[in-house]
């Protein structure tokens, strides 16, 4: 005999004016009695066919946990956790083992999730009371409110359903609200190089104004390292034998460990460091920019990087030399696979991006070695 009795809805009738519940029956482990466990139904819901619909999915979210071996007396009970409580701490665990940066993203979605939820005065609302259509409302709010581009909307998407999956896998509920959410689309990837004024205007002015930052700019054009990974290389990453980069699967931002081929121009330049002279741990960029036992925050970097564009009247993102380097390795005629391996994209089709970003039409050796018929 089962020492539990399946959800049912306990419908008052029919009557409106009473507050309308989902209960189960689950034994007592000390007397053996029944007791009857209550899941009441929102009073947002006005309607006979509002509450039924909800009933039904609530009876069948709650019975599923019985039959999957569900303990009111033994687990929390979780079900009817209130929603902003469980998604903190859905945020929370994902601290502890995704990247800095990511974190934070999820911490920022969420904010301006409660902002919303704030709004719609939902901010006692349940985990298990929030369905589809809330989902929808909130993606609805994110175009007409926040007015996001499709590419930051479809983040939103991808990032909530992360978070309300984990929330499935722990049984909080039955289903993902944010799966049948469409994706919009994103077109092209706009992308951003420096002209050649504006790169003249960079060596003219860091190599003798700020040569430490000419390293970090050196190692965006010509390496394609991130900000967040370069502050995280130590001396021990640079091998001048083998002229290459090694970026530790741990620092970098696909979790993968790769090795980069120095450009001879970089090559020729990081040799002029001496960098034998300081101990293998040592980060290559630490305190005020330069070698050191200090593991500084990516930000300072680009901190320091905008208050010397202002000098000289520059207004560009320091990433954005990423974009240029590939670009003129591009039009000097690199082909996809090479420019691929050297930014570490996973996915060929967003090397593309930066084919036809710089490469609007087929190029001349193209035409002029086209085989004849």
């Amino acid at each position: 005999m089962n020492n539990y009795k399946l959800a049912k809805v306990y419908d008052q009738k029919g009557d409106l004016t009473k507050r309308w519940f989902v209960g189960y029956y689950f034994k007592h482990p000390e007397n053996g009695k029944m007791v009857l466990f209550k899941a009441w139904l929102s009073t947002r819901f006005k309607t006979k066919a509002a509450l039924y619909r909800k009933a039904r999915e609530l009876t069948e979210n709650i019975n599923n946990k019985l039959l999957n071996g569900y303990n009111p007396f033994q687990h929390e009970n979780i079900s009817f956790t209130c929603l902003i409580e469980a998604l903190e701490k859905i945020v929370s665990l994902k601290k502890q083992y995704t990247r800095h940066r990511t974190a934070l993203t999820y911490k920022c979605y969420l904010n301006n999730f409660i902002i919303w939820l704030k709004s719609a005065n939902l901010t006692k609302i349940t985990v298990e009371s929030f369905n589809y259509q809330y989902a929808q409302q909130f993606a609805d709010y994110l175009l007409t409110e926040k007015k996001v581009t499709n590419r930051t909307y479809n983040n939103y998407v991808e990032h909530f359903s992360t978070l309300f999956n984990e929330l499935v896998k722990r049984e909080y509920l039955l289903r993902n609200p944010f799966t049948k959410i469409k994706k919009l689309p994103e077109g092209d990837r706009r992308i951003f190089a420096y002209t050649n004024q504006e790169l003249e205007l960079l060596k003219n002015h860091f190599p003798k104004n700020n040569p430490e930052l000419w390293l970090v700019i050196q190692l965006i054009f010509y390496c394609a390292i991130r900000p967040n990974e370069i502050v995280q290389l130590k001396i021990k990453h640079f091998d001048l034998v083998t002229k290459t980069i090694l970026v530790p699967g741990y620092i970098s931002k696909t979790r993968q460990t790769n090795t980069i081929r120095m450009p001879i121009p970089f090559y020729e330049y990081l040799i002029t460091l001496d960098l034998k002279k300081y101990p293998d741990e040592f980060y290559l960029i630490s305190k005020d920019l330069r070698p050191g036992e200090i593991k500084i925050w990516p930000t300072r970097i680009a901190e320091q990087f905008r208050e010397e564009c202002n000098k000289i009247g520059l207004d560009r993102k320091l990433y954005e030399l990423k974009h240029t380097g590939a670009g003129l390795s591009i039009k000097n005629g690199a082909n996809i696979r090479d420019v691929q391996l050297h930014l570490r994209h996973t996915n060929i089709n967003t090397t593309e991006i930066y084919l036809r970003a710089f490469q609007g039409s087929t190029s001349n050796e193209f035409i002029q070695n086209f085989p004849e018929l």
